[in-house]
């Protein structure tokens, strides 16, 4: 049976919500209302549920006390060895006030879906996907087929958009057609992109990498849209696309637009495409229809790099304009003219 909760910008509306939530039954939808519930602490969401907002515009979650999360998933919170069942999230605002390392969503169900959710402000990371409970303990199996769309995550004092995967559960997902802004360190880290789908998003305002897609494995990264990437960096090395591949089974990074404003001091590098190293085996990699246009004296278009291990990159039809080097090659690679 689905459930309205009606928020009224007061200290009780956390638990009010919290109540409603664990009264309900599986495949209820937790309708929040109203215009600004005050979260005085985080809220804990059951599997199986949809919550959504009042309206498009979604009601407002606001921070209004010191908590490690606004929204987290019950298996995350109650420290289970297994990943949760699908919930949904869909047009709500999370506003965190900036403080502490506060996350805004915190995911560990498998097959969930996120879309048009506002994330605000935190502390920590906006959004995250991670196999890992409360206390630090791994789930014991996947956690795969999540979805993230058309949202809007800003001003995260980490990552815009996480994913946490110490062991090899958060596959296999997408994140697509959302829009990153002002992340103090990358819009989007993944841990783990096997098998993900990054595609359609738009990223500006990062502090350091615009994406970085760590043990790529049958990963996609395309038709994104990054504006800046080491944002203010007067030392370092920065990333527009950075990743790390897995052996044996290829990835593609494709059409991808990526751009700096040259607003920032110089002193950094800034690498706007680069692959740092294949983790083990021989690594495939697809790089095509790329635009990079570049604005400082050191900046580098594309990087390959196998390290240890070999690396086969098919790197065709890109255009590299304004930069100091247009491709620059490590250890371990071989190119490929393809079929």
């Amino acid at each position: 049976r689905d459930v309205t909760v009606t928020c009224r910008d007061s200290t009780s509306d956390a638990a009010r919500l919290q109540n409603a939530i664990d009264a309900s039954t599986p495949g209820a939808e937790i309708s929040i209302q109203g215009g600004t519930c005050l979260l005085t602490r985080g809220i804990t969401l059951l599997g199986d549920r949809t919550y959504a907002g009042g309206n498009t515009a979604g009601t407002v979650l606001k921070q209004d006390a010191a908590m490690p999360y606004l929204l987290a998933s019950s298996t995350y919170v109650q420290d289970d060895k297994t990943t949760g069942d699908p919930l949904e999230i869909r047009d709500l605002t999370v506003a965190c006030n900036g403080s502490g390392s506060t996350d805004g969503i915190i995911v560990l169900n498998w097959d969930s879906d996120v879309e048009r959710v506002n994330v605000g402000g935190c502390g920590g990371s906006g959004i995250v996907d991670t196999n890992s409970t409360a206390n630090g303990s791994a789930i014991s199996n996947t956690s795969v087929n999540s979805r993230f769309d058309n949202n809007f995550i800003t001003n995260s004092g980490q990552y815009g958009f996480e994913v946490f995967d110490s062991g090899n559960s958060v596959t296999d997902g997408f994140l697509d057609d959302n829009q990153i802004a002002s992340s103090g360190k990358d819009a989007i880290y993944l841990a783990n992109s096997e098998g993900w789908d990054i595609s359609g998003n738009h990223l500006y305002g990062v502090g350091q990498d615009a994406i970085q897609a760590n043990r790529m494995y049958g990963t996609t990264i395309a038709d994104n849209y990054i504006e800046d990437f080491g944002d203010q960096q007067t030392s370092g090395t920065w990333y527009g696309i950075v990743g790390t591949a897995q052996g044996s089974v290829g990835s593609t990074i494709n059409n991808n637009k990526i751009n700096n404003h040259g607003t920032s001091p110089d002193g950094a590098r800034h690498i706007y495409l680069g692959i740092t190293q294949t983790n083990y085996g021989t690594g495939y990699l697809s790089v095509t229809g790329n635009v990079i246009v570049g604005t400082r004296p050191g900046d580098i278009g594309l990087y390959f790099n196998g390290g240890a291990n070999r690396l086969v990159v098919t790197s065709t039809g890109n255009v590299v304009a304004a930069v100091r080097t247009i491709r620059t090659y490590g250890s371990g690679v071989s190119g490929s003219s393809g079929n």
